[in-house]
């Protein structure tokens, strides 16, 4: 892959969180006093998340706001809760959108916003609020993560030492708890449930709560006090018939980046039913950044992060990934990367990073597994770079040993090379955190140096069936897969236990590429369906070569406009088409995996209606082209999870409050979910896991 793509890859490291804002100006009465606090909420080197927090501190109501706000030393790149007015380097004016547009007295609205810099007491110079002046102040909240909920309900028979992040319980049968609220003995409640063909739950004279479990797995339950007085949100695990934990589910399971945020905690739990549910199965952030200033420094709790965010997920019901990428740390290079494993200093450091990890995952995660993605990238510049194996590279490994991480004579000895490295981590992951489950991140662009055995095009190995012909380029697409997932293997990515391989497309939606959503024939990156089945090419040979399973990561969510789908957040009504700006764009992903029939005319409509493999799947009538779903295909591939996702910042967001495609994802997922595909133990692995096995998951 060219540079200029690099680059682009590499601003995956900074995955940016995301919190909202609020829009449509009205008039505030002169008596009306405004204090307006600006939040720190989360940081990292060199980038920020914060909210612009605007209190009424009046006795009247203000009707309709705008914030005029100077600003410096930092670029806010997303804002949301709000709408953007004016836009400067050093300005941001913003208006209340209209579910947020009265502020009553004592009340408080909430902008999120993240960019670039540090966001500190200083950052914010002056405010109005429509046309008046308001007071600023400033707090760090880095160690104050949103509240779960005000968890005002107490349920008798769990919180005996505190209030519990879950319930544990048998498959079948069904337990009652009590529920109670200190304040409302008379109280009653309501519950809904996020997946209730495996958790159905109920009230039972108004404040019994009762919980059946009807198959493996995890749900997440939000009850709530029917006066509105408090609410609980409880996850849920049925153990399986073995009692055992339960892991991954026995079908091809689905999940989506969320950070412990205010508007993704609040959308995770704004259940509701059918097609406006949000089931899911699996959440995954970054810990990145490096050993010195990355993730484990950005709470004032060293490690926090990876902490909170387990037992968020144990709430959620959701089994928590973490895409583990400290090898390099602002930035990433292949010159980087290497002389970061050659120095004892940053090595030693990325151990102790590792370990730290692996202490958190094992304590927080207990039975429960617990993911790690390894090192997007680091072995993909290596082949395609250093034109020698990963066994003739030099690593600085015997760090780990003298700082006592590795013992020499109890634990195996490893070579200082990039092999020894890497069967270095993949050992002390499986010694440190048996619940985790771990594999490491291929690339599309590895190839070896060297190693082609036909010219790949400027665009990819995806697009060679572009110049070679659909049998030709695909024959020639499942050997150079096969040769880079043989280059990782040397490199020990399969050992100790290793559990999976990974692999991303890329970390942006195709449509912020220049003239992509215009002429997407001539781009890179927004693929049509012959493209995506040659990546599922890639993906099968990466399964076959390896007898590992797949799981996909960081798959863009955006879909091809415009969708025909019936949307059930517009009244019966479609979805909006994405207009190609931050955070709106287009691309295919979530239209092949998850299906869809959208129209098209001219050459998008040449080069999505296209079908040159003659796959069943895709068909085409007047202006309307039906790509039916392929998760079927993916799991034929060995592929057992689906990770969707932003990789940076300006990315379209599936996920949010609200999310930036207008829920077009989230509808789809929920869809898949009326039939999941199946795992089936065709195949036997080579550690003798088989897919549908739920007690190796």
């Amino acid at each position: 892959m060219p540079d200029t793509l690099h680059s682009v890859f590499g601003l995956a490291m900074v995955l940016a969180v995301l919190v909202v804002l609020v829009a449509s100006p009205g008039l505030l009465a002169p008596s009306a006093e405004v204090d307006v606090t600006v939040a720190l909420v989360t940081a990292w080197p060199g980038g920020f998340t914060g909210e612009l927090r605007i209190r009424n501190a009046s006795d009247v109501t203000i009707d309709g706001w705008l914030l005029n706000t100077d600003h410096q030393d930092l670029t806010i790149s997303s804002v949301w809760n709000a709408v953007i007015q004016t836009q400067t380097p050093d300005q941001l004016d913003i208006a209340n959108e209209s579910w947020n547009a009265t502020i009553g007295p004592g009340q408080v609205a909430v902008v999120g916003f993240s960019g670039s810099g540090t966001l500190a007491a200083s950052s914010f110079l002056a405010c109005a609020l429509n046309s008046g002046t308001c007071t600023l102040d400033f707090v760090d909240d880095t160690n104050n993560p949103p509240p779960p909920g005000n968890d005002l309900i107490t349920i008798i028979e769990l919180d005996t030492e505190g209030p519990r992040l879950e319930a544990v319980q048998p498959r079948g049968g069904k337990r009652e708890y009590t529920l109670q609220i200190a304040t409302r003995p008379d109280a009653t409640f309501e519950v809904i449930s996020s997946h209730p063909e495996r958790v159905a739950a109920s009230i039972v004279e108004g404040n019994r709560l009762r919980i059946t479990g009807h198959e493996p797995g995890r749900a997440r339950l939000h009850v709530r006090e029917l006066g509105n007085v408090g609410e609980r949100r409880l996850g849920v695990k049925i153990r399986r018939d073995d009692q055992g934990i339960p892991g991954l589910p026995p079908y091809l399971a689905i999940g989506s980046v969320s950070e412990d945020t205010e508007p993704d905690l609040a959308f995770w739990w704004d259940l509701e039913t059918g097609r406006r549910n949000k089931r899911m199965d699996v959440r995954y952030i970054y810990l990145n950044g490096g050993p010195f200033e990355g993730w484990d420094t950005w709470t004032n709790v060293r490690g926090d992060r990876a902490r909170r965010y387990i037992r968020e997920s144990r709430r959620l019901g959701l089994i928590p990934f973490f895409v583990f990428y400290n090898i390099p740390d602002d930035n990433e290079s292949y010159i980087t990367n290497l002389e970061h494993i050659q120095s004892e200093a940053y090595l030693a450091a990325y151990y102790e990073n590792l370990t730290l990890a692996l202490a958190i995952a094992r304590e927080e995660g207990g039975e429960d597994p617990v993911g790690f993605v390894l090192e997007p990238d680091f072995l993909g510049y290596l082949a395609q770079n250093a034109d020698a194996s990963a066994s003739e590279v030099m690593a600085q490994t015997h760090v780990a040993y003298d700082a006592g991480i590795l013992v020499a004579g109890i634990d195996p000895p490893f070579p200082n090379t990039v092999k020894g490295l890497v069967e270095s981590i993949n050992y002390i992951i499986q010694r440190d955190a048996p619940n985790a489950l771990f594999g490491w991140q291929m690339n599309l662009w590895a190839s070896p140096a060297g190693g082609f055995t036909t010219p790949i095009p400027g665009r990819g190995l995806i697009h060679l069936t572009d110049t070679l012909g659909i049998d030709e380029g695909r024959t020639r697409i499942a050997h150079e897969a096969a040769a880079i997932t043989d280059y990782y293997l040397d490199a020990g990515v399969a050992s100790h236990g290793a559990d999976f391989l990974s692999i991303d497309k890329f970390g942006l939606d195709a449509g912020a590429e220049p003239g992509a959503a215009a002429d997407p024939a001539s781009s890179t990156w927004f693929w049509n369906s012959d493209h995506w089945h040659n990546y599922l090419i890639f993906v099968r040979a990466m399964h076959e070569t390896s007898s590992l399973p797949v799981v996909l990561w960081q798959l863009p969510v955006g879909h091809i406009n415009t969708s025909q789908a019936t949307s059930p957040y517009a009244a019966g009504g479609l979805f909006p088409a994405l207009d190609n700006t931050a955070t709106h764009y287009e691309d295919s992903a979530g239209t092949f995996f998850l299906g869809d029939t959208f129209t098209a005319t001219g050459v998008r409509f040449d080069h999505f209606a296209a079908n040159e493999g003659n796959a069943p799947g895709i068909s085409s009538s007047g202006d309307a082209v039906t790509w039916r779903s392929h998760m079927q295909a993916a799991a034929d591939a060995g592929v057992i999870a689906v990770l969707f996702g932003a990789g940076v910042s300006i990315s379209t967001d599936g996920v949010g409050t609200p999310p930036t495609d207008a829920h077009w994802w989230m509808t789809k997922v929920q869809d898949y979910y009326a039939s999941p595909v199946p795992l089936a133990p065709a195949v036997i692995f080579s550690d003798g896991f088989e897919t549908g096995d739920t007690s190796r998951w």
